[in-house]
């Protein structure tokens, strides 16, 4: 089956490059009108159902870029908890540390790498068994992106996973 995923729209967060993971922040106007240019993509995917995090801009985007498409919410979808390092920006953080999946570091508070696989796995194989017949939509956020970039197309050599960098509204497609 084809499952697409698309990365929620931009928030002044994004441009500021905080790391937002679980903060509750909105798309500005530059978002909202990325969400409305996919629309076509996501209309020509024939898409049957839209499963996204319950953030405010993951729904959001979801909301305008699948106009009239059921939309269901799944934590699982949620990024990844940042724990001590929310609200930083990217350049305060080692991020090729962060995102090392085969260092996987265990923080005070932050989510592990491997804590994100398992729960994306999860989801997936959910997906598989539950709406193999729907041309599924995954709306979620970057660290997720991340995630199911590499799960579908294996992890590098070296474990470090900050290489693949999806955009705000990123339209990707895999199959499941």
């Amino acid at each position: 089956m084809k499952l697409y995923v698309l990365r929620h729209g931009e928030t002044n967060e994004n441009i500021t490059k905080v790391m937002q993971g679980n903060m509750e922040t909105v798309l500005n106007e530059t978002g909202r009108n990325q969400a409305m240019s996919v629309r076509d993509k996501v209309k020509d995917a024939h898409i049957d159902l839209v499963i996204s995090s319950p953030k405010k801009r993951a729904l959001e985007t979801a909301a305008l870029a699948a106009p009239g498409v059921k939309i269901i919410t799944d934590d699982r979808l949620l990024s990844r908890n940042h724990g001590e390092f929310q609200g930083m920006t990217r350049d305060q953080v080692n991020l090729h540390d962060y995102w090392n999946i085969k260092k996987n570091i265990q923080y005070k508070e932050a989510e592990s790498i491997g804590t994100i696989f398992n729960r994306v796995s999860s989801l997936l194989n959910d997906i598989s068994i539950n709406y193999s017949d729907k041309n599924v939509l995954l709306v979620t956020h970057s660290g997720i992106t991340r995630v199911l970039y590499y799960y579908f197309n294996g992890f590098p050599e070296d474990g470090d996973l900050t290489e693949y960098e999806s955009t705000n509204c990123s339209f990707e497609e895999y199959e499941l």
